[in-house]
Protein backbone atom coordinates (compact mmCIF):
# COMPACT_ATOMS: atom_id res chain seq x y z
CA UNK A 1 0.00 0.00 0.00
CA UNK A 2 1.01 3.47 -0.88
CA UNK A 3 1.33 5.58 1.69
CA UNK A 4 2.91 8.76 -0.15
CA UNK A 5 1.13 10.49 -3.29
CA UNK A 6 1.37 13.08 -5.91
CA UNK A 7 -1.41 15.59 -4.93
CA UNK A 8 -2.25 18.73 -7.86
CA UNK A 9 -4.16 21.69 -6.40
CA UNK A 10 -7.30 22.18 -8.03
CA UNK A 11 -6.89 26.08 -7.28
CA UNK A 12 -3.75 27.03 -8.19
CA UNK A 13 -2.25 23.75 -10.06
CA UNK A 14 1.07 23.15 -7.96
CA UNK A 15 1.94 20.01 -7.46
CA UNK A 16 3.40 18.30 -4.17
CA UNK A 17 4.51 14.92 -2.99
CA UNK A 18 2.31 14.26 0.03
CA UNK A 19 2.57 11.86 2.69
CA UNK A 20 -1.00 10.37 3.56
CA UNK A 21 -1.17 10.69 7.30
CA UNK A 22 -3.83 8.15 8.07
CA UNK A 23 -4.46 4.18 6.85
CA UNK A 24 -8.05 4.36 8.81
CA UNK A 25 -9.48 8.03 9.01
CA UNK A 26 -10.84 10.49 5.96
CA UNK A 27 -9.12 13.35 4.91
CA UNK A 28 -11.04 15.52 3.88
CA UNK A 29 -8.93 18.88 3.49
CA UNK A 30 -5.43 19.69 3.59
CA UNK A 31 -4.09 23.33 2.87
CA UNK A 32 -2.00 24.06 -0.19
CA UNK A 33 1.68 25.54 0.44
CA UNK A 34 2.08 27.23 -2.22
CA UNK A 35 -1.29 29.33 -2.79
CA UNK A 36 -2.61 28.64 0.93
CA UNK A 37 -5.85 27.60 -0.07
CA UNK A 38 -7.85 25.03 1.79
CA UNK A 39 -8.20 21.98 -0.83
CA UNK A 40 -11.14 20.40 0.42
CA UNK A 41 -12.61 16.75 -0.87
CA UNK A 42 -16.15 17.41 -3.22
CA UNK A 43 -19.22 15.90 -1.70
CA UNK A 44 -18.98 12.72 -4.37
CA UNK A 45 -15.26 12.00 -3.62
CA UNK A 46 -14.66 9.49 -0.74
CA UNK A 47 -11.58 12.40 0.68
CA UNK A 48 -8.84 14.96 -0.55
CA UNK A 49 -6.40 12.12 -1.72
CA UNK A 50 -9.45 10.52 -3.80
CA UNK A 51 -10.22 13.78 -5.63
CA UNK A 52 -6.79 14.82 -6.47
CA UNK A 53 -3.94 13.16 -5.88
CA UNK A 54 -2.58 9.81 -7.20
CA UNK A 55 -2.69 6.99 -5.75
CA UNK A 56 -6.00 7.20 -3.73
CA UNK A 57 -6.15 6.92 -0.24
CA UNK A 58 -5.32 4.27 1.70
CA UNK A 59 -8.45 2.95 2.69
CA UNK A 60 -9.85 2.91 -0.58
CA UNK A 61 -6.08 1.03 -1.78
CA UNK A 62 -7.15 -1.64 0.81
CA UNK A 63 -10.82 -1.86 -0.31
CA UNK A 64 -12.24 -0.97 2.97
CA UNK A 65 -15.19 0.96 4.10
CA UNK A 66 -15.01 4.51 4.60
CA UNK A 67 -14.49 5.64 8.27
CA UNK A 68 -16.42 8.91 9.14
CA UNK A 69 -13.92 10.16 11.63
CA UNK A 70 -12.58 13.77 9.78
CA UNK A 71 -8.86 14.05 10.89
CA UNK A 72 -7.67 18.34 10.86
CA UNK A 73 -6.39 19.78 7.80
CA UNK A 74 -2.57 19.60 7.36
CA UNK A 75 -0.35 22.22 5.84
CA UNK A 76 1.50 20.74 2.24
CA UNK A 77 4.94 19.23 3.27
CA UNK A 78 6.90 19.94 0.40
CA UNK A 79 7.19 22.81 -2.51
Amino acid sequence: MAKTTTLTCPHCGHVSRETMRSTDQVECAIRCFECDTMIVAPADAHCVWCAYADPACPIIQNQASCNPVIIPPAHSSTR
